[in-house]
């Protein structure tokens, strides 16, 4: 009975060994598939942060070209200003002599005819350099919305 008892303890021993191994491959196997998918999203994780640092060198460089862009249109806008400053001085001058013109003419009575003429010519000149002004002001109405849209983007 005892070579029986052994059979049939050593059939069991081996069921139990049998169903070991497949319990530990069956662990093994989904370790396996848990490392490969770890793997898999470290990888992934990997790519998006080389895409993202790839978009944020983009961005940088966009940004520096705006910036550029826009120290370009400032000092564009600060050289009209002066030269609107200039234009204003001058219409300044130009409406004092104007005024100077007209008492001369209030006083000279026998001058009058030559001074219209040169007042209309003065006049003439003083709406061209309003236009000018008009212009000057109009392209750097412009230059500040161009220069405010730039600003008003997003990055």
């Amino acid at each position: 009975m005892s070579a029986r008892i052994f059979s049939i303890v050593n059939a069991v021993g081996c069921f139990l060994l049998v169903v070991f191994i497949l319990v530990q491959w069956k662990i093994g196997t989904g370790m396996e598939h848990e490392l490969r998918d770890a793997k898999t999203a470290t990888i992934n994780e990997h790519n998006a942060r080389i895409e993202a640092e790839k978009r944020a060198d983009a961005l940088e460089s966009d940004v520096v070209g705006l910036k550029t862009s826009i120290d370009s249109i400032r000092s564009d806008a600060e050289e009209k200003t002066r030269s609107l400053k200039e234009q204003i001085g001058q219409s300044e001058a130009l409406n004092t002599g104007l005024t100077q013109a007209q008492e001369q003419v209030k006083v000279q009575d026998e001058a009058i005819k030559a001074r219209d003429e040169a007042i209309k010519q003065r006049d003439d000149r003083l709406r061209e350099t309003n236009e000018t002004l008009a212009a000057t002001r109009k392209r750097l109405d412009e230059a500040i919305a161009k220069l405010k849209q730039a600003a008003a983007k997003p990055q």
